[in-house]
């Protein structure tokens, strides 16, 4: 896979890449596919979970869209990576949802916690991981790509710089995403 940049849209760059990301994309993917390569070379943009959200009204994953001020631009952007055949890429980092939110339930982080499970009409979800994606996967169907493959392009806890950055939180979050990977099971 060839990115096209890293996380674009984040809202803290306050739209600088709105309307550069799109094209470049295109520029890059039809270079590769003019240079016969297109089959086996993909081009994506590896995105920050935050291009995508559940409504407040309605916060369980299956009501998962794309976040309004960019929904246009998100259903032309995977339009173009499901025509060439191109996975879209999320970096999904479970610890932000804790960073700076006290209200955040601490367990549901983890691949190992259990307090505070989402019912999401009957389907549960016990950690924050399953909940994001299926997020993704509903928006994506929200906008008519619900086949459209995806990548976790990044995932990861860091072990210093805020109280929950920490070696025992990084063992603890490593050690179930590496059984959840071996387990070789979807989302609930």
């Amino acid at each position: 896979y060839v990115a096209v940049g890293n996380e674009p849209f984040l809202t803290s760059y306050n739209n600088s890449f709105l309307n550069i990301t799109l094209p470049a994309l295109q520029n890059i993917q039809n270079a590769i596919n003019e240079a016969g390569l297109g089959d086996t070379v993909k081009a994506t943009v590896p995105l920050n979970a935050d291009v995508y959200e559940s409504p407040k009204e309605n916060s369980v994953p299956s009501a998962g869209i794309f976040r309004p001020d960019i929904n246009g631009l998100m259903t032309q952007m995977v339009a173009f990576l499901n025509k060439n055949g191109a996975p879209f890429t999320v970096n999904i980092y479970p610890f932000l949802s804790l960073y700076g939110n006290d209200d955040f339930p601490f367990n549901f982080a983890f691949f190992d916690g259990v307090d505070n499970p989402i019912n999401d009409n009957g389907i549960i979800y016990t950690n924050v991981f399953d909940a994001n994606f299926d997020t993704l996967v509903a928006a994506l169907n929200s906008v008519g790509f619900g086949n459209t493959p995806i990548l976790v392009g990044e995932v990861g806890w860091p072990t210093e710089g805020d109280k929950n950055a920490n070696t025992g939180n990084a063992l603890r979050f490593y050690n179930g995403l590496l059984s959840r990977l071996a387990a070789n099971k979807g989302t609930p």
